[in-house]
């Protein structure tokens, strides 16, 4: 075999040898990132609980302030209410009183 016969012979060896190394990679690649971009069943259904269970923490503190809320909003009615009630009553009293009053005074002035 002459020098230029053994530099063909491992030039090709090595274009085949690269070309099977690049098939490869390419191969692994595609085998690798699709299985691992594919979501099985059931991590579709703990991520879909996750997502649920972070919905529901989000509603049930919107929930507890909107409660606290109208809590504190009937509260201060009630003692709205309590206070109407007591000056009213303290309005009636009065003008009970103003009646005794005037009838007693007319009843002098007979």
């Amino acid at each position: 075999m002459s020098q230029i016969d053994l530099i063909i012979f491992t030039s090709i060896a090595l274009l085949i040898t690269f070309s099977l190394g690049w098939l490869a990679h390419v191969l692994v690649v595609k085998l690798y990132y699709k299985s691992e971009r594919k979501q099985t069943n059931d991590q579709v259904i703990a991520e879909a609980f996750l997502n649920a269970e972070s919905e529901h923490a989000l509603i049930v503190d919107k929930l507890k302030k909107s409660d606290a809320e109208l809590t504190n909003k009937l509260a201060q009615t009630q003692a709205e209410l309590k206070a109407t009630m007591d000056g009213l009553h303290i309005a009636r009293v009065e003008i009970e009183s103003l009646r005794e009053n005037s009838q007693k005074t007319r009843k002098r002035k007979k």
